[in-house]
Parts: structure tokens; sequence; C-alpha cells
């Protein structure tokens, strides 16, 4: 006698995402699906512990979630950028809406950097409940709106009211000359080394154009 195996059915949020999110409550872990049940919007919070703007954000963004996301059915899902647990445990500590584990989640989170085009921190993107994309410059909106209740509250109608698409048919600002250049400075916020190696190839070089101008014909200077 045969026996078919049964399907299982995996929900968008947890193809994007991955089967469990961590809570805020008590660093726990619940299923995805039941994290998210109910939820109109999904903001997706890229963000990490070493970066000074993300940290200027945070409180904003916190005041934003508690006073306009939890009453209107939003969530918030932080996206780590830290490379290890205490530097991310620390930073989560502040923050009061739900996560990806730090734990065995890195091909998750490049996946939707990947995806998402993300091209520099903090980005806060906006999803339905679909896991459709709706916008990626919510850090902007929360910013220009902040101080003013009313706009505040009408912001999470408006992006409510957005249409949104599947995130391969959408227009991502992280594509373009624009999003190259943030991510360079993001490679370079990351790995300092970096930056100071330009510095010093950036002066040789002047230095070289500088004698070329003089007329310089001593000895050329290797770059």
């Amino acid at each position: 006698m045969s026996t078919k195996k049964k399907s299982v059915t995996t929900l968008p949020m947890e193809d994007l995402l991955g089967p469990v999110i961590l809570t805020n409550v008590e660093k726990k872990t619940e299923s995805t699906s039941s994290v998210l049940k109910g939820k109109d919007l999904v903001l997706l919070y890229f963000s990490a512990s070493w970066c000074p703007p993300c940290k200027s954000f945070t409180p904003t963004l916190s005041s934003f979630y508690t006073a306009h996301c939890k009453p209107s059915n939003v969530e918030i899902i932080y996206i780590s950028s830290d490379t290890d647990i205490p530097s991310f445990n620390e930073y989560y500590g502040t923050m009061p809406w739900c996560s990806l584990p730090p734990a065995n989640s890195a091909q998750i989170k490049q996946k939707l950097a990947d995806r998402l085009k993300i091209s520099g921190l903090p980005t806060l993107v906006v999803l339905d409940s679909k896991g459709h994309f709706v916008c990626d410059t919510a850090r902007n909106d929360v910013m220009a709106d902040s101080g003013d209740e009313e706009k505040s509250k009408e912001l999470i109608q408006k992006w409510k009211a957005i249409e949104a698409v599947p995130i391969e048919e959408a227009r991502l600002s992280g594509t373009g000359p624009a999003g190259m250049i943030k991510k360079l400075f993001m490679m370079l916020m990351k790995n300092p080394m970096y930056m100071v190696g330009m510095i010093f190839m950036m002066k040789k070089l002047f230095r070289k154009i500088q004698s070329l101008r003089d007329g310089d014909g001593g000895e050329e200077e290797e770059l």
C-alpha cells in the first residue's frame, strides 16, 4: 500500500525571513507565521551597532514604532549587520521590535540584502503581508515626519495605500550610480584601513600631478 507524503507549504514571509523570528520578549524565538499573523505591513530594518547613523536613527524609529506601528498592525524586523553576538545583543537590547536570530541566519540576511539591493545603513524597507515590495525610502519618511504626530500617523496609511509589487518587479533605490557610491561608502565604513590606503594613494597621485605641472625632471615616484 503506497502512502503519499504530505507537502509542506511555506508562507511568503517564511521564504523571505526563515522559519523563526526572535521576539523582544525574553529573546525567545517564535515561528515567523505566528509573529506576523494579522500584520498589514512588515518593515525590515537593516542596521548595525557599528554604524553611527543607525544609532542616531534607532531612537526615532523606536518612538515611531511604539506610537504608530504597534497600534496599526505593523511589525518591524531587525536585520543586523553585526558580526558577533555580543555586539548584536547589546544593540538589539535597545529595540522594542523583533529580529532575525543572530545565529544561523547569515544566508537569509545576505539573500535579503541582495534581493532588495541594500547599499547602505540604515535602510528601512516596507513590505506588505505577502512579502511584496512597498517602498525602501521609509527611513527618510520617518525622519521627515518625526515630531509631527499627525503626519507620522498618516504615514502608515500612506504606505498601506501604495500598491505593492513582487520584489523582482520593484524599482529599488540601491540600483544605479547612487547605490554604487553608497556601497563603496559602507565598505569603507566597515574597513577603515581601506580608507587609509585610498588617502595614501590620493596623496601620491596629487604629488605626481603637481610635479608634472612644475616640470620636475627628477626621479619618478612609483604609484
